[in-house]
């Protein structure tokens, strides 16, 4: 198995160590992981140079180089090309793994319709559920649910895997064979929105998107994109997901209103309006 870790523009905190570090090293503490391949995008020079010496002391560390100019998904893809692995594990860098989840996420992939994408549970630092999973199938109106944050179903301790929607691609597993076959993420997607699409994909092609509550990680770091990234990525699902007439009418203007529906959520809560 091979985890590939897209290490974008990290800084280091208080301490002079970042989540990232942390991240990496539980990963390597997985029995089931057997190669870790770190993405160096976008990062300052004493980043980059700390990723080649933490490389140079571990024999199943690659890290590999991705152009700033590339988008997170297209970074992810430039990992998966480089790894060698039978699965992918995709983790974010700021996402902790909690000891057993990899195999949790194996064994819940076991026997599932291909192509299979399996999703853990990601946490806070207080230890607060955070979205990972949506219910039901993706459609068009799926980016109204995302752009205003509406709750999926929460899972519960001891809840076996579950069918769902889509997974979070901070916490994702899948066979390699299953990635390629889908053409991995969309390259297209400036934000994290393509682990939805790559998830509707799955479902399309007549496979299963499962999560597994048991399978956790705590993240550190949970960055909100700029609302125009978020515009530009949930437009993007909304137009590649419309299959019915409605659904096109709304992908047509799907990009002023949710620019407008995600202006008026951050007026709601307080914050003001940016330029970008």
């Amino acid at each position: 198995m091979s985890a590939i870790v897209v290490a974008h523009k990290v800084r280091a905190n208080a301490s002079g160590r970042a989540p990232l570090d942390l991240c990496l090293r539980s990963a390597l503490a997985e029995e089931w992981i057997d190669e870790l391949v770190i993405v160096d995008h976008d990062n300052p020079e004493d980043i980059s140079s700390t990723l080649r010496a933490f490389e140079a002391d571990r024999r199943d560390v690659r890290v590999v180089q991705a152009d700033q100019s590339l988008s997170l998904a297209a970074a992810a893809n430039v990992g998966a090309a480089e790894a060698i692995g039978r699965w992918f594990l995709f983790l974010n860098a700021d996402v902790v793994l909690q000891r057993g989840a990899v195999a949790r996420l194996a064994a819940a992939g076991g026997g599932a319709q291909q192509p299979w994408i399996v999703g853990g549970r990601l946490l806070d630092l207080e230890g607060r559920e955070r979205q990972a999973a949506r219910a039901g199938s993706l459609n068009a109106f799926s980016a109204i649910a995302v752009a205003v944050e509406w709750p999926a179903r929460p899972s519960r301790k001891g809840e076996d895997a579950t069918k769902v929607g889509a997974v979070s691609g901070a916490l994702m597993l899948m066979p390699r064979g299953d990635f390629n076959e889908l053409n991995g993420f969309d390259e297209q997607f400036d934000t994290d929105y393509a682990d939805l699409d790559l998830c509707r994909r799955a479902a399309l092609a007549g496979g299963s998107v499962l999560f597994q509550p048991e399978a956790s990680g705590v993240q550190f770091e949970y960055a909100q994109a700029r609302r125009s990234r978020k515009v530009q990525g949930l437009t993007r699902f909304a137009v590649k997901s419309a299959k019915t007439p409605i659904e096109k009418a709304f992908a047509r203007v799907a990009g002023p209103a949710l620019a407008t529906l995600l202006t008026l959520k951050d007026l709601i809560a307080g914050r003001p309006p940016t330029r970008r």
